[in-house]
């Protein structure tokens, strides 16, 4: 069983993903200021290659929305879902804004132009038009609807406050609503990650911050799988609680299959 990390492997592993970050920053900037539609490709080259770095293999089934504007909904386990997601989809991350103190993570998070939303009734409003006018300008945005991470067994109740940025959009937006299944199968020498093995990829409840991920860069590595469900569209009388429902449950089953289907091996067509 590959689940013991190695100091070696993860100063090793650490020392690359600084050299890595520092070459793919200023192309990344330089795109983002120059040419706006064009930073997904800096942003992809360095998701894909922190996931080839930590051991990450991800396998997508499904295909992500590719033309109009997509909300993406999806269950979240780690903030490992910041380089895998990358690495799939030019959209933008919608985070609590406690994510932006992160060490490390919440600066990469303000790179990838995370919006930092904060949950307070006060500001709902504020935020909402905020995130409506992002979308009204075709820029597609990633949600965590469930509100915090798992360790990535099932799903929690999707929070259906969060969807009201799907409601009373223009017309023309062509909003489409994509459930996305997010699941952290086995280690890459066949043992599942299931029960108190869960902890080793998956970060949640009262596990620290860095020194999480300095095993993460310690361990071998990983077969995490991403499930694109289908596509909802977002037609005038669809209410976010309507929404968040079929989003979980699709989310939910996608999670189980993945679970079950953990000592399939992989496929090499849908490995990234």
């Amino acid at each position: 069983m590959k689940t013991r990390p190695s100091p070696l492997r993860a100063g090793v592993r650490f020392f690359f993903f600084v050299i890595l970050t520092i070459l793919l920053l200023p192309p990344y900037i330089l795109c983002f200021s120059a040419w706006p539609r064009a930073h997904y490709a800096a942003r992809s080259a360095w998701a894909r290659s922190v996931c080839r770095l930590i051991g990450l293999r991800v396998r997508v089934i499904g295909a992500p929305c590719r033309q109009g504007t997509a909300l993406f909904a999806a269950n979240h386990v780690s903030y490992l879902e910041i380089p895998v997601l990358s690495g799939l989809l030019d959209a933008t991350f919608v985070a609590k804004s406690e994510v932006a103190d992160w060490p490390l993570l919440g600066q990469l998070c303000k790179w990838g132009r995370t919006v930092f939303i904060n949950r307070s009734a006060a500001e709902a409003k504020a935020q909402t038009r905020m995130l409506q006018e992002r979308l009204g300008r075709g820029e597609s945005l990633i949600l965590f609807p469930e509100g915090t991470s798992t360790d990535g067994s099932g799903v929690v109740p999707f929070k259906s406050s969060l969807f009201n940025i799907a409601e009373n959009l223009p017309e023309e937006t062509n909003l489409v609503v994509q459930p996305v299944s997010i699941t952290y199968v086995r280690t890459i020498d066949g043992t599942p990650l299931v029960g108190p093995l869960a902890e080793l990829y998956c970060w949640y409840g009262d596990a620290t911050l860095l020194p999480h991920l300095i095993r993460v860069f310690g361990l071998a590595g990983a077969i995490v799988e991403v499930r694109f469900h289908a596509p909802i569209p977002v037609e005038e009388g669809t209410g976010r609680k309507a929404l968040a429902r079929r989003c979980e449950a699709a989310v939910a089953e996608g999670v189980a299959a993945s679970h079950a289907g953990n000592g399939e091996p992989d496929r090499q067509a849908a490995a990234t």
